[in-house]
This record gives structure tokens, sequence and C-alpha cells, in this order.
């Protein structure tokens, strides 16, 4: 296996900068990258300790959202049942596992929000993402068949929830942080056009709102909020002293030519961003390296979701993978970050 990651790791090292050269030029005439040929929150990652790997038995897990409330973590995650394979993503439901260390091990708890017991996301309650609301918390949710944003409420983190009667921001993939001086903001995948392939456009809308459920209004205009036609998927959001960052994959390889690569944006006020780096953070392309010394190539990394820590500074990356063996289920890993402060 460390031959094989080696030669991963050899291609990735000579074939994506020269990727990332190519697209250089376009990235500087729109002033979209920081850092072209290197990445900071790409060098700050750490080995990933054998512990912090999520699966659980005849379940593909995915969206992986962490929470510390005393000295627990709350993992929250959907799933679905392994015999459907891929596809079944939509028929997820979310999940909470917990653990007293943010690497882990993580033991599974309970079922959180099913479809069968849904108001109106009937059909999958997909990408949840967990955050405080002073003594209380707020899980939002991508929610199929409307496919825009749901939102739960509970007193504590065990529950029990209550789901409000029906979507609150008609976006996917959203994920919300809290302003400084009150009210939200918020990021979204929206699709305006449908491509020659057949596929569709991925591009970001920005959003705020004075009340955690809503109404959201849209900021910035109606076009796309990253530079040149980059796309994204799964993008993860907070703010910092001076800054919007938002992680999220590279939708078609528009920035590192790895579709789904992970890439880092910044925005100075939630309207134009700004690409970090054309150098990915994370990738398929990088085997995933253990803390014991082992090697990982995988097929996929994907639902990248940052946890901060009590000083504000990113603690660690989250991410689902897909094995390379496509007939495995897929796992949650965490990895950590050191030494990297937006």
């Amino acid at each position: 296996m460390k031959s094989r990651a080696f030669l991963w790791t050899l291609w990735f090292a000579l074939i994506v900068p020269a990727i990332a050269s190519g697209r250089s030029a376009a990235s500087k005439a729109a002033g979209e990258s920081l850092h072209l040929h290197k990445n900071p929150l790409r060098e700050a990652l750490r080995p990933v300790p054998t512990t912090a790997l999520f699966r659980m038995e005849g379940y593909y897990v995915w969206d992986p959202s962490v929470i510390k409330v005393g000295d627990t973590y709350h993992l929250f995650a959907s799933r679905w049942p392994a015999s459907l394979g891929m596809i079944g993503w939509k028929k997820s439901e979310v999940i909470r596992a917990t653990s007293r260390s943010l690497f882990g091990p993580y033991e599974f708890q309970q079922v959180v929000l099913t479809p069968s017991m849904h108001p109106w996301a009937t059909q999958a309650i997909h990408n949840p993402k967990i955050m405080p609301l002073g003594e209380r918390f707020v899980l939002y949710h991508l929610g199929i068949p409307k496919w825009q944003t749901g939102f739960a409420f509970a007193d504590k983190i065990e529950g029990p929830w209550t789901v409000l009667p029906g979507p609150v921001l008609a976006t996917n993939n959203p994920a919300i942080t809290p302003l400084p001086g009150g009210g939200f903001y918020a990021v979204g995948k929206f699709k305006p056009t449908k491509t020659k392939d057949g596929s569709w456009d991925a591009y970001m809308h920005a959003f705020t709102a004075s009340d955690i459920q809503g109404p959201y209004t849209l900021v910035g205009g109606s076009g796309n909020r990253l530079p040149g036609d980059f796309e994204l998927e799964d993008p993860t959001l907070w703010r910092s002293p001076a800054h919007y960052n938002v992680v999220c994959t590279d939708w078609e390889g528009k920035v590192t030519g790895l579709n789904k690569a992970v890439v880092y944006y910044t925005s100075t006020d939630g309207i134009a961003y700004r690409l970090f780096s054309s150098v990915p953070v994370w990738s398929q392309a990088d085997p995933v390296p253990f803390a014991d010394g082992t090697l990982m190539p995988v097929k996929n990394i994907e639902r990248p979701q940052v946890f901060i820590d009590e000083a504000g500074a990113v603690a660690a990356l989250l991410v689902a993978v897909r094995p390379q063996d496509p007939s495995a289920p897929t796992f949650i890993l965490i990895r950590p970050v050191a030494g990297f402060t937006p």
C-alpha cells in the first residue's frame, strides 16, 4: 500500500502544481488567489489519529459536523443503509455520536431526525450542521424533496428537537454563521444554468437575516459570489475578526484541476470572495496519512467542515471519505490542524 501511496504523492507533487500554474494567470487577473503556489492551511494539516475515523456497520455515513458541549464532543452526521449504495444519500437521516476527545473514538448515540417523522423532508434529511444559539442549539439541514434548508431547535444537545414546519432558506448546501453585531450570514449553492454536458453550474449565493429563522435576504446581487466562474459544493463557513471564511469542494475542478478537491476562499465584506490558494487544502490525490505511519489511498474527500476552538483557531478539518473500493461504505475522518489562524 505504501508504494502505491508514494506514486499518488509523487503524482500530486509534480502534476498538481503544473495544473495550478496553468490556472494562475487567470486567478491573478481576477485578483482571486493570495497564495498561488503554496497553501498555509494545507501545510497546517497533521496526520490523522487512528481513533479519528468514524464508521457505522451496515451504513454509509456522511456530512460531519461537531460541537463541544461541556467536556463532550457531539458528532452529527447523515447516514443511510449500505445496501442502497452511494445513491442512498437521497434517503438519509441524521444521527449523533459522542466522544470525550475531538479525535475520537466516537460512539453512536441516537437517530436525531428521520424522514418518516419530519413534516416536509419526507424523502431525506441531509447535510446536517449543528451550532449553538445562546443557551439552545440549532440543527439545520437540506430537506428533500423540496431541496431547501430546514431548521430544528433543542434546549439540550440530546434533544428533543422541535422541527419548523417548512423550509426557511431557499438554498441547498447551506452554511450559516452568526455576525458580531447580531444577526446571521449564510451561503449556499445555486444552479442558474445547465451546461453543455447536461450538468448544472454550482455557484454561491450569500444571505443575511436578523433572526436565525429568517427571513433571509440575498446580498451582493444574484451573481456568483465566488471569483470568475469558480464553482462549489459543501461549504463550511465561519467568521474570523477580519474575514468571512469558506472552505468547500472545487466543483468540476476549475480551481485545482481535481474535481471536489478541498479549497479555501476569504472575503472582507461577505460579497466579493478571493481564492486563498490555487493549491488544494486536501484532495483525493493525497493518501490519508495516519499517526501510526500508515497511508490510505481514497477515491474522494468530500463534505469538508472545520472545528474552531475556543481561541478562534481551526483545530480540525472533518471530511467524508469515499474508499477506493466502490462497494465499501463511506466513513468520516477528523484531521488535526495546527498553527493556522485565519
